[in-house]
């Protein structure tokens, strides 16, 4: 027990030490004096106040797998809630739709979620090929002056640096299924607009206790995003958490450019998700994280102004079209029985 006590310790101060070292090389003095300034800085919350647009709506992508029936796909009702409590409104965007049916919902929301899940991630598969296609387009608006912030859960985060590394073998294995852990800030959190966004006890909160809940096994190791440069100009590495073993992964990432966020951990689960057979944090401080991190999120939606042709178009594409299966039952069985309620969907094309 000594001997494995100190071996996490041993590690822990090679990761604070980890992302200085490894950044610290690459980083201009131009860049250092912006993480200075930023770092003055962080103890003063610089909230997102753009009310452009009242009546967020977020996207989110769909995919097959349990506990979706066979041909059907589904969306734990867990992340559509998280983002209605910060005051959106979602539509699904269904992962074998045709191109043309996706950049119409793409048109009408005005940011994307990417949720945790176990779909494959390789091109060929349609969760990853639509996945990689709404991400294009997210950077295409970007681009052209259109804020369109996207958000990536769990797959969702690795999904996020598959499609930017163009590698699909970029991530590793750990083990980390229901292990709620301590965010490790690296120097670049004190750059990060999410950071700077949350309440100060809240960062602070993410970083002293386990509130942050991870139940991955697949995730990406530092030394996968330094070997990969393309990864290192899009996101910067806000946060490292350790698996059971010790090992190290990086758990928040955050676009330097672009309005993306990434989190191995799920900030929904906290809140909607009851299941008792994992230790989900519930206590008074993981729910205000919850809250907050929707709110910092929905409030990088209201930048947007992508709205639908008419009330009739929205109300066709909202989810109150479809009803929640409670699939946490005590009696289900499945790979995803920690779902309290999911939604299902039936094919979108016959074609595809």
């Amino acid at each position: 027990m000594v001997m494995r006590v100190a071996k996490v310790l041993t590690v822990v101060v090679a990761l604070l030490l980890l992302p200085t070292v490894a950044y610290g090389i690459r980083t201009s003095a131009k860049f250092e004096a912006h993480i200075a300034a930023a770092d003055a800085s962080l103890e003063r919350p610089v909230r997102p106040v753009n009310d452009a647009n009242l009546r967020p709506i977020i996207g989110i992508l769909s995919q097959p797998g349990d506990p979706a029936p066979d041909g059907q796909s589904y969306i734990a009702a867990s992340y559509v809630k998280w983002l209605e409590s910060a005051g959106a409104r979602v539509v699904p965007i269904f992962y074998d739709m045709d191109i043309e049916d996706i950049e119409r919902r793409f048109a009408v929301t005005n940011g994307l979620l990417l949720p945790g899940g176990g779909a494959t991630l390789a091109p060929g598969h349609r969760f990853y090929d639509s996945a990689r296609h709404l991400v294009e387009l997210a950077l295409k608006a970007n681009d052209n002056g259109d804020y369109y912030p996207v958000h990536g859960t769990c797959l969702g985060m690795e999904t996020l640096a598959v499609i930017l590394s163009s590698n699909y073998t970029i991530l590793g294995t750990f083990d980390a299924e229901d292990a709620p852990a301590p965010l490790l800030y690296t120097d670049e959190a004190a750059a990060s607009h999410l950071l700077r966004s949350l309440p100060p006890d809240v960062v602070a909160d993410l970083q002293n206790k386990p509130i942050a809940m991870e139940n991955h096994m697949n995730g990406l190791a530092m030394a996968a995003f330094l070997e990969n440069p393309a990864l290192g100009r899009f996101f910067r590495v806000v946060s490292l958490s350790l698996d059971k073993s010790g090992s190290a992964y990086i758990s928040t990432l955050e676009g330097r450019n672009y309005p993306f966020t990434a989190t191995q951990w799920h900030p929904e689960k906290n809140a909607f998700e009851w299941t008792p057979h994992l230790r989900i944090p519930h206590s008074t401080d993981a729910i205000r994280m919850s809250q907050e991190v929707a709110n910092f999120f929905v409030a990088e939606a209201r930048r947007n102004l992508h709205k639908a042709k008419n009330i009739l178009e929205e109300d066709d594409m909202l989810i109150y079209n479809f009803k929640p299966v409670f699939t946490g039952k005590h009696e289900y069985v499945g790979e995803e029985k920690d779902f309290e309620q999911a939604y299902f969907f039936e094919r979108a094309s016959r074609g595809r």
